[in-house]
Protein backbone atom coordinates (compact mmCIF):
# COMPACT_ATOMS: atom_id res chain seq x y z
CA UNK A 1 0.00 0.00 0.00
CA UNK A 2 0.92 3.40 -0.91
CA UNK A 3 1.46 5.93 1.98
CA UNK A 4 1.00 9.87 1.52
CA UNK A 5 1.32 12.57 3.69
CA UNK A 6 -0.39 15.84 2.80
CA UNK A 7 0.72 19.03 4.51
CA UNK A 8 -1.52 22.06 4.72
CA UNK A 9 0.16 25.21 6.43
CA UNK A 10 -2.80 27.50 7.24
CA UNK A 11 -4.06 30.09 9.89
CA UNK A 12 -7.93 28.94 8.99
CA UNK A 13 -8.63 31.65 6.97
CA UNK A 14 -12.29 32.19 5.55
CA UNK A 15 -13.75 33.57 2.14
CA UNK A 16 -16.26 33.59 -0.27
CA UNK A 17 -15.69 31.64 -3.59
CA UNK A 18 -17.75 29.50 -5.71
CA UNK A 19 -20.70 31.59 -4.52
CA UNK A 20 -20.65 30.55 -1.07
CA UNK A 21 -18.56 31.50 2.35
CA UNK A 22 -16.29 28.59 3.80
CA UNK A 23 -13.12 28.25 5.42
CA UNK A 24 -10.82 27.38 3.16
CA UNK A 25 -8.35 24.50 4.88
CA UNK A 26 -11.70 22.80 6.01
CA UNK A 27 -13.14 22.50 2.34
CA UNK A 28 -9.47 21.92 1.06
CA UNK A 29 -9.17 18.72 3.33
CA UNK A 30 -12.38 18.01 3.10
CA UNK A 31 -12.04 17.41 -1.01
CA UNK A 32 -8.61 15.60 -0.38
CA UNK A 33 -10.30 13.01 2.45
CA UNK A 34 -13.20 12.38 -0.57
CA UNK A 35 -11.16 11.40 -2.98
CA UNK A 36 -8.64 8.66 -1.80
CA UNK A 37 -7.71 6.31 -3.65
CA UNK A 38 -7.97 2.56 -2.95
CA UNK A 39 -4.58 1.36 -1.88
CA UNK A 40 -3.45 4.99 -0.68
CA UNK A 41 -2.96 5.35 3.26
CA UNK A 42 -3.19 8.71 3.48
CA UNK A 43 -2.98 11.11 6.33
CA UNK A 44 -3.42 14.99 6.49
CA UNK A 45 -0.54 17.39 8.66
CA UNK A 46 -2.11 20.66 8.80
CA UNK A 47 0.25 22.94 10.05
CA UNK A 48 -1.30 25.31 12.04
CA UNK A 49 0.03 29.17 12.23
CA UNK A 50 -0.62 31.42 15.38
CA UNK A 51 -4.02 32.84 14.18
CA UNK A 52 -5.79 29.58 13.24
CA UNK A 53 -8.81 29.40 15.92
CA UNK A 54 -9.46 26.47 17.93
CA UNK A 55 -12.82 26.04 16.24
CA UNK A 56 -11.13 25.50 12.61
CA UNK A 57 -8.70 22.82 14.39
CA UNK A 58 -11.68 20.60 16.09
CA UNK A 59 -13.47 21.05 12.38
CA UNK A 60 -10.73 19.39 10.80
CA UNK A 61 -9.64 16.42 13.70
CA UNK A 62 -13.50 15.49 13.58
CA UNK A 63 -12.81 15.14 9.57
CA UNK A 64 -10.12 12.62 10.23
CA UNK A 65 -13.11 10.88 11.94
CA UNK A 66 -11.86 7.66 14.47
CA UNK A 67 -8.58 6.87 12.42
CA UNK A 68 -7.26 9.79 13.15
CA UNK A 69 -6.32 10.79 9.65
CA UNK A 70 -6.11 14.59 10.39
CA UNK A 71 -3.23 15.63 12.76
CA UNK A 72 -2.80 19.48 13.64
CA UNK A 73 0.80 20.74 14.44
CA UNK A 74 0.98 24.23 15.79
CA UNK A 75 3.93 26.65 14.10
CA UNK A 76 4.02 29.08 17.21
CA UNK A 77 6.47 31.50 14.87
CA UNK A 78 6.49 34.63 12.60
CA UNK A 79 5.44 33.53 9.00
CA UNK A 80 7.73 31.01 6.91
CA UNK A 81 6.09 29.00 4.53
CA UNK A 82 9.14 26.80 4.19
CA UNK A 83 9.67 26.66 7.74
CA UNK A 84 5.83 24.91 7.86
CA UNK A 85 6.48 22.70 5.17
CA UNK A 86 9.49 21.78 6.83
CA UNK A 87 7.47 21.19 10.17
CA UNK A 88 4.82 19.15 8.51
CA UNK A 89 7.27 16.82 6.78
CA UNK A 90 8.80 15.99 10.31
CA UNK A 91 5.58 14.99 10.97
CA UNK A 92 4.38 13.11 8.61
CA UNK A 93 4.71 9.10 8.44
CA UNK A 94 4.31 8.88 4.37
CA UNK A 95 6.65 7.52 1.66
CA UNK A 96 4.94 10.90 0.07
CA UNK A 97 4.76 14.48 0.68
CA UNK A 98 1.89 15.83 -1.15
CA UNK A 99 2.02 19.78 -0.05
CA UNK A 100 -0.77 22.00 -0.58
CA UNK A 101 -1.93 25.43 0.01
CA UNK A 102 -5.20 25.51 2.07
CA UNK A 103 -6.87 27.96 -0.49
CA UNK A 104 -7.02 24.71 -3.03
CA UNK A 105 -9.98 21.73 -3.70
CA UNK A 106 -10.15 18.86 -5.40
CA UNK A 107 -12.11 19.15 -9.09
CA UNK A 108 -12.76 15.25 -9.58
CA UNK A 109 -11.56 11.99 -8.19
CA UNK A 110 -9.14 10.86 -10.09
CA UNK A 111 -5.95 13.27 -9.50
CA UNK A 112 -3.87 11.69 -6.66
CA UNK A 113 -3.94 8.65 -8.79
CA UNK A 114 -2.45 10.10 -11.65
CA UNK A 115 -0.26 12.37 -9.20
CA UNK A 116 1.46 9.18 -7.66
CA UNK A 117 1.58 7.30 -11.10
CA UNK A 118 4.13 10.00 -11.89
CA UNK A 119 5.90 9.50 -8.97
CA UNK A 120 6.34 6.26 -9.81
CA UNK A 121 9.23 6.60 -12.01
CA UNK A 122 12.62 6.95 -10.03
CA UNK A 123 13.78 9.81 -11.93
CA UNK A 124 10.92 12.06 -11.10
CA UNK A 125 11.37 14.26 -8.03
CA UNK A 126 8.43 16.69 -7.80
CA UNK A 127 4.76 16.18 -9.63
CA UNK A 128 2.36 19.45 -10.09
CA UNK A 129 -1.15 19.74 -10.94
CA UNK A 130 -3.21 21.60 -13.14
CA UNK A 131 -4.41 24.31 -11.16
CA UNK A 132 -7.28 26.45 -12.09
CA UNK A 133 -8.78 29.94 -10.78
CA UNK A 134 -12.27 30.33 -9.51
CA UNK A 135 -13.04 32.20 -13.21
CA UNK A 136 -12.02 28.67 -14.99
CA UNK A 137 -9.05 30.03 -16.68
CA UNK A 138 -5.55 28.10 -15.49
CA UNK A 139 -3.63 29.24 -13.48
CA UNK A 140 -0.49 26.60 -13.38
CA UNK A 141 0.57 24.47 -15.88
CA UNK A 142 3.81 24.02 -14.57
CA UNK A 143 6.88 26.76 -14.21
CA UNK A 144 8.98 27.69 -16.44
CA UNK A 145 12.44 29.66 -15.57
CA UNK A 146 13.65 31.81 -18.51
CA UNK A 147 14.71 35.50 -17.48
CA UNK A 148 11.29 35.60 -15.27
CA UNK A 149 9.47 32.97 -13.26
CA UNK A 150 6.52 32.00 -14.40
CA UNK A 151 3.71 30.05 -14.63
CA UNK A 152 2.65 28.07 -17.85
CA UNK A 153 -0.32 28.69 -19.26
CA UNK A 154 -1.47 31.81 -16.94
CA UNK A 155 -4.79 33.11 -18.08
CA UNK A 156 -5.29 30.90 -21.03
CA UNK A 157 -9.22 28.89 -20.97
CA UNK A 158 -8.81 25.42 -18.74
CA UNK A 159 -9.25 23.59 -21.82
CA UNK A 160 -6.73 25.09 -23.93
CA UNK A 161 -4.29 22.78 -25.46
CA UNK A 162 -1.43 25.09 -25.70
CA UNK A 163 1.10 24.74 -28.75
CA UNK A 164 1.34 21.10 -30.22
CA UNK A 165 -0.97 19.98 -26.97
CA UNK A 166 1.48 20.49 -25.00
CA UNK A 167 -1.06 21.45 -21.86
CA UNK A 168 -2.43 17.96 -22.43
CA UNK A 169 0.01 15.65 -21.73
CA UNK A 170 2.16 14.56 -19.10
CA UNK A 171 5.73 15.75 -19.28
CA UNK A 172 8.56 16.95 -17.81
CA UNK A 173 8.76 20.82 -17.24
CA UNK A 174 11.08 23.36 -14.96
CA UNK A 175 9.36 23.13 -11.73
CA UNK A 176 6.32 23.14 -10.21
CA UNK A 177 4.63 25.23 -7.86
CA UNK A 178 3.96 24.16 -3.98
CA UNK A 179 0.67 24.88 -4.00
CA UNK A 180 -0.11 21.08 -4.92
CA UNK A 181 3.09 19.48 -5.08
CA UNK A 182 3.77 15.44 -4.53
CA UNK A 183 7.09 14.48 -3.91
CA UNK A 184 8.85 11.37 -2.15
CA UNK A 185 10.10 11.21 1.13
CA UNK A 186 13.26 10.62 0.27
CA UNK A 187 13.75 13.29 -2.17
CA UNK A 188 12.59 15.97 0.33
CA UNK A 189 15.25 14.50 2.65
CA UNK A 190 18.12 13.91 -0.13
CA UNK A 191 17.64 17.77 -0.80
CA UNK A 192 17.21 18.85 2.45
CA UNK A 193 13.77 20.59 2.59
CA UNK A 194 12.49 23.87 1.32
CA UNK A 195 15.00 26.71 2.03
CA UNK A 196 13.96 28.87 4.89
CA UNK A 197 15.53 31.64 3.53
CA UNK A 198 12.70 31.65 1.20
CA UNK A 199 9.83 32.49 3.74
CA UNK A 200 7.45 33.62 1.06
CA UNK A 201 8.52 33.62 -2.53
CA UNK A 202 10.45 31.17 -4.77
CA UNK A 203 10.76 28.74 -2.31
CA UNK A 204 8.92 26.47 -4.77
CA UNK A 205 11.54 27.37 -7.77
CA UNK A 206 14.54 26.48 -5.32
CA UNK A 207 13.18 23.39 -4.41
CA UNK A 208 11.85 22.58 -7.88
CA UNK A 209 15.75 23.48 -8.83
CA UNK A 210 17.20 21.53 -6.35
CA UNK A 211 15.44 18.62 -7.02
CA UNK A 212 16.60 18.70 -10.94
CA UNK A 213 20.34 19.58 -9.77
CA UNK A 214 20.29 16.04 -7.40
CA UNK A 215 19.51 14.33 -11.12
CA UNK A 216 15.42 14.32 -10.88
CA UNK A 217 12.90 15.45 -12.69
CA UNK A 218 9.72 17.55 -12.63
CA UNK A 219 6.51 16.86 -13.92
CA UNK A 220 3.49 18.35 -14.81
CA UNK A 221 0.04 16.63 -14.85
CA UNK A 222 -2.53 17.65 -16.48
CA UNK A 223 -4.78 15.15 -15.63
CA UNK A 224 -4.60 16.25 -11.60
CA UNK A 225 -7.04 19.00 -11.64
CA UNK A 226 -8.07 21.20 -8.45
CA UNK A 227 -9.27 24.93 -8.20
CA UNK A 228 -7.03 27.44 -6.32
CA UNK A 229 -8.56 30.23 -5.12
CA UNK A 230 -5.98 32.43 -5.19
CA UNK A 231 -6.82 36.25 -6.64
CA UNK A 232 -5.70 36.33 -9.82
CA UNK A 233 -4.58 40.10 -9.40
CA UNK A 234 -2.87 39.27 -6.23
CA UNK A 235 0.46 41.29 -5.01
CA UNK A 236 2.60 38.45 -4.40
CA UNK A 237 4.73 41.49 -2.94
CA UNK A 238 8.14 40.24 -3.42
CA UNK A 239 10.70 41.53 -2.21
CA UNK A 240 14.21 42.46 -3.65
CA UNK A 241 16.71 40.43 -1.71
CA UNK A 242 14.39 37.31 -2.35
CA UNK A 243 15.10 38.16 -6.32
CA UNK A 244 18.68 38.95 -5.31
CA UNK A 245 19.05 35.53 -3.70
CA UNK A 246 17.40 32.69 -6.31
CA UNK A 247 19.55 34.63 -8.71
CA UNK A 248 22.94 34.54 -6.72
CA UNK A 249 21.50 29.99 -6.17
CA UNK A 250 20.41 29.65 -9.48
CA UNK A 251 20.97 32.20 -12.23
CA UNK A 252 22.93 29.76 -15.03
CA UNK A 253 19.64 27.86 -14.46
CA UNK A 254 17.42 30.71 -15.00
CA UNK A 255 18.16 32.22 -18.04
CA UNK A 256 16.67 29.24 -20.24
CA UNK A 257 14.18 27.03 -20.38
CA UNK A 258 15.24 23.54 -22.12
CA UNK A 259 11.06 22.30 -21.91
CA UNK A 260 8.40 24.83 -22.81
CA UNK A 261 8.31 26.95 -25.82
CA UNK A 262 8.53 30.48 -25.35
CA UNK A 263 4.57 30.84 -26.86
CA UNK A 264 2.76 28.61 -25.21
Amino acid sequence: MTSVSVVVPSIGTTGHVLGGQRVFVVEAVRSVLATVPSGVDLEVVVVSGREMPAEVERQLVDLGGASGAVRCVDYDAAFNFSATVNLGAAHARGEHLLLLNDDTEVVAPGWLERMLDAAADPTVGAVGAKLLFEDGTLQHAGHTYRTSLDHIGFGLPADAPGRTGLLRHRREVAGVTAACLLTPMRVFDLVGGFCTRFPGNYNDVDYCLKVRASGHRCVYEPDAVLWHFESRSRVAGIRPEEVELIQRRWLRDLVDDPFTPVVV
